[in-house]
């Protein structure tokens, strides 16, 4: 069975989180981060050894996949919501 993945960039976070908008567009940061990892089958718990795993980035050479899911994942959220002042 094939290992599963963390997005490769913020562009992809950032059209799960919309997806997930539609759904519930009162949903908090907490729970669109915990849809997303049970959309895309991650380990539910932070603990789980998947997260300390290395991978390599487009910007760094290489981080826990938990710095990049995090990171990724701030960047899209803060990308949203600053569209959404602009408009």
């Amino acid at each position: 069975m094939e290992e599963p993945t963390i997005p490769g960039t913020y562009h992809t976070f950032m059209r799960l989180i919309r997806r997930l908008q539609e759904e519930d567009p009162n949903a908090k940061r907490k729970v669109l981060k915990q849809r997303i990892i049970d959309l895309l089958d991650l380990p539910p718990e932070k603990d789980d050894p998947y997260w300390d795993e290395l991978e390599f980035s487009y910007l760094r050479s290489s981080r826990t996949r938990r710095q990049l899911f995090d990171d990724r994942f701030n960047l899209a959220m803060h990308r949203i919501r600053k569209e959404e002042r602009k408009s």
